[in-house]
């Protein structure tokens, strides 16, 4: 074999691992450019848009029954919290009490459940592009706040009235309920803002991810951080104080205004702002990018404030 020859076999094997990440140091970019094991940050924004589409596309049916799953599943999140809570000798959920807090929400993200700030948050990205209107999004919002209160307060009922709990995990959750409705107004609106911020994270860091593994390890870190620090969430937490007022003297209707008002203003503020405006206003400078083009043309501005179309 002569050296012209095995030159060109050198040069054929390099080409050939040049084509592949994965199996040569000699593909790495230099210039900022993406790994293959990555997505960028223009590919992640297009598995978002992605899935706000088939959220603003399926029917309210869908959504609403869909919803109602999700509110039952979350309230498995306040029956392993307590439990766990109990087992551990802890007061309050803590350490320990905690560590089964993202179960609920494990089951939303993976079974692809409609919870409100996990799903509803994405279709803002639509919003905010005007490729959909702002009634559209209030709808979907609307049918998927009431299935998931429906869920959440069924599943309440089911553990208040129900021989689930022992004598002392009853103690426990009512514990938690009022711990959460006694606190004040405006600290649960703010603890709530930092909480849609994290579950809004959460679902961006999740279309950023290939494997189902990180996914997981994804909603069990964040969540677990939700919990420990005592933020709020809008069904999880409604599900500890619908529970309180079943078992005790609270009055149901007064959680509205004094608790689950605060919770879902302060998720949805957090979630809007610190993720899908911030990401938003990162990609502006891509307005004129061919990822929009699937989606149809901006609405007007009567259409999108005021209309029930799509762009």
């Amino acid at each position: 074999m002569n050296d012209t020859t095995k030159r060109n076999g050198r040069e054929d094997e390099e080409a050939m691992l040049r084509k592949d990440p994965d199996e040569s140091l000699l593909n790495a970019p230099s210039e900022g450019r993406n790994l293959a094991d990555y997505f960028s940050f223009e590919e992640v924004f297009a598995r978002v848009l992605s899935s706000a589409d088939h959220e603003l596309d399926v029917s309210n049916r869908y959504l609403f029954w869909s919803a109602l799953g999700a509110g039952g599943a979350i309230g498995l999140t306040f029956l392993a919290r307590v439990i766990l809570t109990e087992t551990a000798g802890e007061a309050t959920p803590g350490f320990l009490g905690n560590l089964m807090y993202p179960v609920g929400f494990l089951i939303i993200v993976l079974g692809r459940y409609q919870l409100f700030t996990e799903n509803t948050l994405t279709p803002v990205v639509l919003v905010l592009t005007k490729l959909t209107s702002i009634a559209e999004l209030l709808r979907l919002w609307s049918v998927v706040l009431v299935g998931n209160f429906l869920g959440a307060i069924a599943v309440a009922a089911l553990i208040a009235y129900v021989d689930v709990l022992t004598v002392e995990r009853v103690v426990v959750a009512i514990e938690i309920g009022r711990h959460a409705y006694e606190t004040e107004w405006m600290t649960i609106a703010a603890r709530a803002l930092i909480a849609g911020w994290i579950v809004a994270a959460m679902v961006w860091l999740v279309h950023a991810s290939r494997e189902t593994t990180s996914k997981i390890y994804i909603v069990f870190i964040l969540m677990y951080f939700l919990g420990i620090c005592g933020f709020y969430h809008v069904i999880t937490s409604s599900v500890e104080v619908f529970f309180l007022a079943f078992r005790t003297e609270v009055s149901f209707f007064a959680l509205f205004p004094n608790f689950i008002l605060p919770v879902l203003l302060g998720n949805t503020v957090g979630g809007v702002i610190f993720v899908a405006v911030l990401n938003y206003a990162q990609f502006a400078e891509h307005k004129e990018s061919k990822l929009f083009e699937p989606y149809g043309e901006p609405l007007t501005y009567k259409k999108w404030i005021f209309g029930r179309g799509r762009g």
